[in-house]
């Protein structure tokens, strides 16, 4: 499965899922590292706009194309309803090991209006080298979606 991440350049090759450890996120603890990554670029995209300021586009954004084999991604956490606590969720299924990846709900694009969701990748996995980049590129946002274009 092809997925993908949006970050900073100097950040985009870093698969250690150190931002997740150090801030947390909707599926894991401060502590525990993790790798946010969509199914769909567009998806992705939208998952940064909602943590973005509105006045001015992120600029030195690049997208990342990840190939996870399928059988190296679970989907125990698919179905998971974001009204819940996803954080414990998410961290269990980190302390476990059990895959390296797991499918997760958005909570910007619900999966009730689109079949796309988010894959969080466990750093800490034994197989993470079986995960690997296919491709890097600039990842401009479209001026539109902000106040001072």
């Amino acid at each position: 499965m092809l997925v993908f991440r949006v970050a900073k350049k100097k950040h985009i090759k870093d698969m250690s899922g150190r931002g997740a450890e150090i801030a947390g996120g909707r599926w894991n603890e401060k502590g525990f590292p993790a790798l946010y990554t969509s199914s769909a670029l567009s998806l992705c995209i939208c998952e940064i706009l909602v943590h973005t300021d509105k006045d001015i586009p992120p600029s030195d954004m690049y997208c990342a194309e990840i190939f996870i084999p399928d059988e190296l991604i679970s989907d125990e956490l698919a179905d998971f309803s974001i009204k819940k606590d996803t954080v414990s969720a998410g961290t269990a299924w980190l302390k476990k090991c059990a895959f390296p990846a797991v499918k997760v709900p958005s909570a910007v694009l619900p999966q009730k209006y689109t079949h796309d969701y988010n894959v969080i990748v466990n750093p800490r996995h034994a197989d993470i080298s079986k995960i690997e980049i296919r491709a890097i590129y600039p990842c401009p946002f479209d001026t539109r979606f902000f106040a001072n274009k």
